[in-house]
């Protein structure tokens, strides 16, 4: 996190929130799916090591993002 105020979500069997502390660095391991979720405007950087792998998350996402608006809910109004 550079600015801002957001958080990861990730699942491995169980769902977890991890708090973005600006400055601080959050490691997820290769093959855990996980979505950041921002609560305010913010910057980020993020990089990985191999090849970058999708895995949608159903449903999680979703319980982020429903109560949101963003270019997909544009489309919609």
């Amino acid at each position: 996190m550079i600015s801002g105020k957001g958080k990861y979500i990730k699942e491995s069997g169980e769902r977890e929130e991890v708090s973005l502390t600006r400055g601080e660095i959050v490691k997820v391991e290769g093959g855990v799916p996980h979505i950041m979720v921002p609560e305010e405007d913010c910057i980020t950087f993020e990089w990985w090591d191999g090849d970058f792998q999708a895995q949608d998350l159903i449903g999680v996402f979703e319980d982020y993002t429903d109560s949101r608006i963003g270019p997909d809910k544009l489309k919609k109004l």
